[in-house]
């Protein structure tokens, strides 16, 4: 007759597991949002609790993610948000660093699942040439019995009592590990906004150039055909009709490569925005100005804010936990492992026919005494963590760097805005006045062309400042992980 305790501890086992089965497991489902972040903005800081949504109308494939982009979906004039939206959605990136993070989920849920009872089944059959005592003798007066055919079959039940830690601390670096996958969807995400917020600004100022030499083409047009009567009529040198048609050739070139340059933009950006084109592509409406928006940064609490927001920080710090967590995991295997197991089972002989049930229970001890193998991985694990935290060290530095960076580029750019912004009109002026004096005979046609050359290149310079201030904003924001701003 079996002991009560083995009866007793039998019945305790039968009962976690089928209560283990019966209740239900929450399952966690992977979200297309983003965890919630506060954004700087000039005035004060901004909650984003969600990623942001499809444009309305937009379409989802079978694995919910959104189908690419296509052509008739983003026609008509196009906001930088709208450009962001498309990109977030769209963009292949994205869709595989959600994957990484829904990945990182099951591996929590796999690591948490080592916390409950495991069922396993094991069964067997043998066909021998000589008879085989497959069921031992029980006593002096219970002989064993023979058969050179047979089977067994047995239900086993397992739980973990005491693993030295090693499941407690593996379920938090599962964890760990899943908040390294949303910090590289973060990371993935700001990269993008980065390029896509750059690439539209390109294309805007790229466009203001494109004005100015139109205009400059236009204006040098009417002086070549001027040029060309007063040169019939005797009052001006060929050299000077000469002049004006180089210029104009020129210019000419200079809007053919702006034309080429706003088409290339354009194209990075529909990629960006994972636009399928077929055949050649259309442009693209913007609907934004390029201007130099008011931003006052927070330089007190700037540093700060990249820590709790850089996704490059963020990796930092849980490699650090990545480290130590693995170490303590080794650690436990040196520490005894306890655990509980239960079982049921049937054998059965065929000649002579004959079975018999039976019931197990016990607890298992297993403890290392000696393996240095592990001894080695620990101390591994050590210098892992000391080259984790040099890697802390220089994460932090980068981000003092790119913020000072950013803080100088800011009040520079910010400068030549002011500055540049004067010398357009100037020049416009200049311009006008030299156009205005050759039509007239009282001025040489290379005055009037040094003050148009002078003109685009104001406008030229002003552009450029206003897109070093735009992408000035941009690096500073990055910086402080406030890349969310632009999705308000």
């Amino acid at each position: 007759m079996a002991h009560p305790f083995q009866k007793f501890l039998f019945d305790a086992l039968i009962l976690v597991a089928i209560s283990a089965y019966t209740v239900p497991v929450t399952q966690v489902t992977a979200q297309d949002t983003v965890p919630s972040s506060t954004a700087e903005t000039g005035t004060g800081t901004v909650q984003n609790k969600t990623s942001p949504s499809p444009p309305h109308g937009h379409k989802r494939g079978q694995n919910g993610y959104a189908l690419a982009t296509k052509d008739k979906d983003i026609q008509g004039s196009l906001s930088l948000k709208t450009c962001l939206k498309y990109a977030l959605t769209d963009n292949p990136l994205i869709a595989e660093a959600r994957l990484g993070v829904q990945a990182g989920e099951k591996l929590v849920e796999s690591a948490s699942g080592r916390h409950y009872p495991k069922f396993s089944l094991d069964g067997n059959y043998m066909k021998r040439q000589d008879q085989f005592p497959y069921i031992p003798a029980q006593s002096n007066t219970i002989s064993p019995h023979f058969s050179d055919e047979f089977a067994s079959w047995q239900v086993l039940l397992t739980l973990p009592l005491y693993q030295g830690g090693q499941i407690v601390n593996g379920v938090k670096l599962a964890e760990v590990r899943k908040l390294i996958q949303e910090d590289n969807l973060t990371l993935t995400r700001n990269e993008l906004i980065v390029n896509v917020v750059n690439t539209y600004n390109k294309i805007l100022q790229l466009r203001k150039l494109r004005e100015a030499s139109q205009s400059s083409v236009t204006a040098l047009e009417n002086q070549l055909q001027n040029a060309q009567l007063l040169f019939k009529v005797g009052r001006v040198a060929r050299i000077d009709l000469l002049k004006v048609d180089v210029q104009l050739a020129n210019e000419k070139q200079r809007l053919l490569s702006l034309d080429q340059a706003i088409e290339t933009s354009s194209e990075t950006l529909q990629y960006f925005m994972n636009r399928q084109i077929h055949g050649p592509p259309e442009p693209l409406t913007l609907s934004d100005d390029l201007l130099a928006g008011e931003f006052t940064p927070d330089t007190v609490k700037a540093m700060e804010r990249a820590k709790e927001k850089r996704p490059e920080y963020l990796l930092a710090t849980r490699a650090v936990e990545d480290v130590k967590l693995t170490r303590s995991i080794i650690m436990g295997k040196l520490l005894p492992s306890v655990g509980a197991f239960a079982g049921y089972g049937d054998q059965y002989g065929f000649k002579p026919a004959y079975d018999e049930a039976n019931w197990i229970t016990g607890v298992n001890l297993n403890m290392y005494l000696f393996d240095k193998s592990l001894y080695a991985d620990i101390a591994r694990e050590r210098l892992l963590e000391d080259k984790a935290l040099k890697r802390l060290q220089a994460v932090e530095n980068q981000l003092r760097l790119e913020i000072q960076g950013a803080l100088s580029a800011l009040k520079e750019s910010r400068s030549r805005v002011l500055t540049s912004g004067q010398v357009v009109e100037q020049a416009q002026e200049s311009f006008r006045i030299e156009e205005f004096r050759y039509k007239n005979g009282a001025g040489a046609v290379v005055d009037m062309l040094l003050a148009q050359a002078a003109y685009v290149t104001a406008a030229a310079n002003y552009s450029q400042s206003l897109f070093d201030y735009n992408a000035a904003v941009v690096a500073y924001r990055k910086a402080t992980g406030a890349l969310e701003d632009y999705l308000q």
